[in-house]
């Protein structure tokens, strides 16, 4: 059976049984504790949790999904992926374990075709209902169904494999697992709790039954018990197909080859080999995913994922010897192999393949960045190695072998962790070149390091929402309701104060100064959302008066004021009057249109790849961030300018409607990265060049932009642009300002407004040359005076040691100058210091070729002398440079230098 048909089997079985059929929600979650969407339950939280309520109560998906916990056993195993995707069917408060285990097994041994003979099931210890219904809805007998409690060790419930939890209080309860038998030729017989490589687990059920307190101590049942049941598409195709593992279904079979067609290296010829075949096919299928759904390399969350998988694929193909790129065919091959499944593959082509074709070229380029990196770090290493005043390489046995030429030499973790994470070198390489040259890496403390940046990212992740915890939203949900948002259709309405709140929970009372959060049952204010930001205003009671300084939804549904009290005292359940800022939504309204004019015009200018890929509307300006690969132009920006205005003056109206999903794509709306979108959703159109799926507030007709104009453009990222711009009044000011200012300076040049780009052109030529003809006239002014201080030189055995002050140099003048006096001295050192008119100092030094060979580094020579003027020295092995904030103590740092010279010279 072909994966096309598992999903398409999965999905009728389910819509058959009165499931709504869900898209796959984006890779990009819409939930601020998570990086990426991990399973098919994480788009429909807010129905299990009870915060919000669906329109059907079953629901069936095929997710696509992506955890990163695995990465490293990716290729070394035949069942970890990054990206894989996940069967699954829901109930929410409908049927429970009865049809759940029902349904699991007709829909195995029917719809599948498996042997009822070879499915095994596990269930949580103390589960006897779930192991009665298996005995019962099935055909499974009670020596094929296996209890599984909590590992020994552990006291927790949700530490077993059969036991689920949010991780902390919550919603937890049992789940029962399924399991095919692969025959003897897998493993030893006696079911999944002797082998679980025989026994294949497919299909787990997972029943929402119980409430926990955070020690994972039952409270209770919960008023409502949910189902959310995942299998593994992967596993199922392998067991389907027939064949011994994932890579060799229709699904990855095709990127295997392809990767060994593009390495030279057939698969199953050797183990090693076929590791890292099997992580480009993996790889190369999550980055195309991830691309597709918008992630962008970068150094931080999601976007350093990608790139660390986009990574991991060079690697892989530059030990199997691939010297030309490989990652544009892989993507090409993976949207030609799974874009009937996932359109939006196909739809992205352009994006995906460009997108990891630079990526793959800028991680060229850091590969021999790194290795000139880590050569000079190992060369180092073994120089200072001993030196206890030495930062890149230590001992490893301690004071005693300090000086023991025999000790190991090690590369610290601080440095083998800045290739990995400035210069994105794979530490599987670092340590591999070191052992090549008999250097260690300290590899506890390059996990130190690890473990520490993974910390901070968790800390990102779970930051949540203005410091109130998610707990406490709810409470507030529970007693005041969904909010109820009329801002489109009013600027003020007549409401109630539902809720105060503040990070340890509702008030009852807020006075004079004091910061909350308001929750209303009805609001005109607009949560943030959609790139738009939350409006401002006011909120008023008979007893005070709150200004609401930002809005954004504490949850779904759920709309959270932060606001001060400006005077008086406030408490929950107090009549009120809300007001929107008018003014400042007028200006953010004007902008939110321009954004859906500017995305549309700026796809047909640059390519469809050019995809909104995120921005923030603010009164008065905004901007549009979007995946494009090198600068926009100036006449290209004019180009968009004029044909933005165009669109606007024309005048088409902007209309709005709320329809469902499939109507809304039907209607060829277009779907933000990153944006959830649930059953009902709101089309924006205007004209006949843009449908939007947005929530946003939008002026009736577009002549009400005004103007459009851009202030600014430049990268934030690798492949990512941002355009910054102003519409309205605010553009018509900034216009009018720089006519001004092009008029001022046409005058003091005496040419027309026309001229004056040209005539600044010619002023910064003849100020250049100006500038260049100073710089050398200085630099010549100073090599005058190499005689002078060769004559300064002192004697040391064989070498010649010269140390002085020069001064009136910069940094380069200063370098230049010593090694021009180390070509004459021939055989020594040369040790420079200048102080500047801020006050700090400079200094270089720079050794002769037979004292770098036999040990005498510039930068060990330096670091006393730089350590006189509050400084540091860094340098490869014959010159160094360094600076300190102390230039008062030149002469005392000369002093230090000429003596370190000549202890080192002596031996």
């Amino acid at each position: 059976m072909r994966t096309d048909e598992i999903r398409r089997t999965f999905l009728d079985f389910f819509r058959e049984r009165g499931h709504q059929i869900w898209p796959s929600s984006s890779l990009i979650p819409n939930d601020p504790t998570l990086l990426l969407t991990v399973a098919g339950m994480v788009q429909f939280k807010p129905y299990f949790l009870g915060e919000k309520t669906p329109e059907v109560p079953r629901a069936a998906s095929v997710q696509k999904c992506a955890r990163t916990v695995d990465i490293d056993n990716v290729g070394h195993t035949t069942r970890h992926f990054t990206v894989f995707e996940m069967l699954g069917n829901f109930s929410f408060g409908d049927y429970f374990k009865a049809d759940a285990i029902r349904w699991a097994w007709q829909l195995s041994t029917q719809g599948f075709g498996f042997a009822p003979e070879r499915i095994w099931v596990t269930v949580y210890e103390d589960d006897d209902e779930a192991e009665q219904l298996w005995l019962s809805e099935t055909e499974v007998p009670r020596q094929r169904i296996q209890r599984v409690g909590i590992p020994e060790g552990e006291t927790r419930r949700d530490a077993s494999d059969n036991y689920w939890s949010m991780g902390g209080a919550g919603p937890c309860g049992p789940c029962s697992e399924l399991y095919y038998d692969r025959g003897p030729e897998h493993g030893p017989p006696g079911g999944p709790a002797v082998d679980e490589n025989r026994y294949l687990e497919f299909w787990n059920l997972v029943f929402m039954q119980f409430e926990q307190d955070e020690h994972g101590m039952i409270l209770g049942e919960l008023p409502q018990q949910n189902v959310d049941t995942g299998m593994g598409l992967e596993r199922m195709a392998m067991l389907l197909q027939g064949v011994p593992n994932a890579y060799e279904t229709d699904m990855l079979r095709p990127l295997v080859d392809r990767a060994a067609e593009l390495t030279g290296v057939a698969y199953g010829e050797t183990e090693q080999a076929d590791v890292s075949l099997r992580v480009i096919a993996e790889h190369a299928r999550a980055t195309a995913f991830l691309v597709g759904d918008g992630v962008l390399p970068s150094n931080e969350a999601r976007g350093y994922v990608l790139r660390r998988l986009l990574r991991r694929v060079v690697r892989n193909g530059r030990s199997l010897g691939a010297t030309r790129p490989i990652m544009g065919a892989m993507a090409e091959t993976v949207i030609d192999t799974l874009g009937d499944a996932w359109p939006e593959l196909r739809a992205q082509r352009e994006l995906v393949t460009r997108v990891v074709e630079s990526e793959e070229a800028q991680f060229t380029r850091t590969l021999r960045t790194g290795l000139a990196l880590l050569e000079q770090a190992i060369d180092e290493a073994k120089g200072y190695h001993g030196a206890a005043t030495d930062d890149t390489a230590t001992a490893t046995e301690g004071d005693e072998g300090a000086g023991d030429a025999t000790a190991p030499v090690q590369l610290s973790g601080a440095t083998a962790f800045t290739l990995h994470d400035t210069y994105g070198f794979p530490i599987d390489l670092t340590i591999e070149i070191a052992a090549e040259h008999g250097v260690e890496v300290d590899r506890d403390a390059f996990a130190t390091y690890m473990e520490q940046q993974r910390a901070r990212a968790r800390a990102a992740a779970q930051g949540g929402a203005q410091g109130v915890p998610a707990e406490v939203y709810r409470q507030a949900a529970s007693t005041v309701g969904s909010t109820r948002f009329v801002g489109y259709e009013h600027a003020e309405a007549d409401t109630a104060l539902g809720a105060l709140l503040d990070p340890a929970g509702p008030r009852e009372v807020a006075e004079e100064g004091d910061e909350v959060q308001v929750v209303l049952p009805l609001t005109p204010f607009y949560p943030e959302g959609g790139g738009q930001l939350g409006d401002h205003g006011l909120i008023e009671t008979h007893t005070g008066r709150l200004e609401v300084v930002d809005t954004f939804e504490g949850l779904e549904s759920l709309t959270a004021h932060r606001a001060r009290v400006a005077a008086g005292e406030v408490r929950p359940g107090q009549e009120a009057h809300a007001a929107i800022d008018t003014t400042r939504r007028a200006s953010i309204t004007r902008g939110h249109t321009a954004t859906h004019i500017l995305h549309a015009t700026i796809k047909e200018l640059l390519g469809p790849h050019a995809q909104q890929a995120g921005s923030a509307i603010d009164a008065g300006h905004f901007r549009f961030d979007f995946p494009h690969f090198e600068q926009v132009s100036s006449e290209q920006i004019a180009e968009l300018e004029a044909q933005v205005n165009a669109r606007v003056g024309a005048g088409p109206p902007v209309e709005t409607m709320v329809t469902s999903r499939e109507e809304a794509e039907a209607m060829g709306a277009i779907a933000l990265f990153g944006e959830k979108y649930g059953e009902r959703v709101r089309v924006v159109r205007i004209g006949d060049f843009s449908t939007e799926l947005c929530g946003g507030t939008h002026v009736p007709h577009t002549p009400e932009v005004q103007v459009f104009t851009v202030i600014n453009e430049g990268s934030i990222s690798a492949n990512t642009r941002r355009l910054e711009a102003v519409t309205g009044p605010e553009a018509l000011d900034r216009l009018t300002k720089e006519r001004l200012v092009a008029e001022q300076v046409a005058r003091l040049l005496n040419v027309g407004t026309d001229a004056v780009a040209e005539r600044v052109a010619d002023l910064m030529d003849r100020l250049r040359a100006a500038e260049k003809e100073l710089a050398d006239a200085r630099q010549q002014a100073l090599l005058a005076r190499a005689d002078e201080l060769l004559a300064t030189a002192e004697r040391e055995g064989d070498h010649t040691v010269l140390a002085a002050r020069v001064d009136g140099a910069d940094r380069d003048g200063l370098k230049t100058l010593a090694l021009d006096l180390r070509n004459r001295i021939h055989r020594g050192v040369v040790v420079l210091a200048t102080p500047s008119e801020d006050g700090k100092a400079a200094l270089v030094a720079a050794v002769t070729t037979d004292l770098v060979e036999a040990g005498a580094h510039a930068a060990e020579i330096l670091r006393p002398a730089a350590a006189a003027v509050g400084g540091g020295a860094g340098g490869k092995g014959d010159v160094a440079q360094a600076g300190g904030k102390e230039g008062g103590k030149i002469d005392e740092a000369v002093a230090e230098a000429r003596r370190a010279a000549a202890e080192r010279l002596r031996g």
